[in-house]
């Protein structure tokens, strides 16, 4: 299937997510060796059952011959344009096309957390509140793993993604980006503030092309102390 045949919205199998007990420790300060069989063991069937509560969806939105003004650090979608930032606009520089993309797993994880922690299972709900991040996180590794997949047949290439709110792209921009997506949101809604509701959801840009390049994040120049990439590559 070539990814212009793909539903615009559509369901990733729950299954093909990959959950690391290990990143879980690392979000609570800890690594292997400092849980003990208890704590390990919690956490191994708390992912279970948030797999089992998981929706997960994908949305995107493909924008060819995107509008890239490196001098002013913008990017011209459709009607829309993004205050993008110099990292973000160089990265991008080369796209032929940009997938505009938003995945969630729904409430129902975020929803058990919020009442654990009001049942005072604060370890529980910290760590179901971890999962949570992990399983979206999954599933966007699942969705631009794909994407890659299916159009390296066509001699296209996939740039890094990137998020509103990281390496200098404003987060209010996320307002523009859902505008774009248009109906394949995946019934996420964006607050005044730009909070994605559900709060576990993961929106962005991935570019395309015959001369883009998939780098490695390079964390140094980035001034976001909450990204994923960088704490997974510590």
């Amino acid at each position: 299937m070539l990814l212009a045949d793909l539903p615009r919205k559509f369901s990733s199998d729950v299954g093909l997510l990959n959950i690391s007990s290990e990143n879980i420790l690392k979000g609570m300060g800890m690594t292997k060796p400092d849980a003990d069989e208890y704590l390990r063991a919690l956490i191994e069937q708390s992912i279970e059952g948030c797999k089992l509560l998981a929706r997960p969806c994908i949305g995107f939105t493909i924008v060819d011959n995107p509008e890239i003004d490196l001098t002013n650090r913008q990017l011209g979608l459709n009607d829309e344009v993004f205050n993008t930032g110099k990292i973000v606009t160089s990265f991008l520089k080369k796209s032929e096309s940009i997938v505009v993309f938003a995945c969630t797993i729904g409430h129902d994880v975020e929803l058990l957390a919020k009442q654990q922690m009001r049942n005072n299972e604060s370890l529980e709900g910290l760590i179901t509140d971890l999962i949570g991040s992990e399983l979206v996180e999954s599933l966007v590794d699942y969705f631009h793993d794909y994407i890659e997949s299916e159009l390296i047949k066509s001699q296209i290439k996939v740039s890094n993604r990137f998020s509103p709110g990281y390496c200098g792209w404003p987060v209010s921009e996320q307002h523009k980006l859902f505008s774009v997506l248009a109906k394949n949101n995946c019934g996420i809604n964006v607050t005044s503030s730009a909070l994605m509701l559900p709060v576990k959801s993961v929106s962005g840009l991935i570019g395309l092309g015959k001369n883009i390049r998939k780098l490695d994040y390079k964390c140094q120049l980035c001034t976001s102390i909450k990204c994923t990439l960088r704490t997974n590559s510590k």
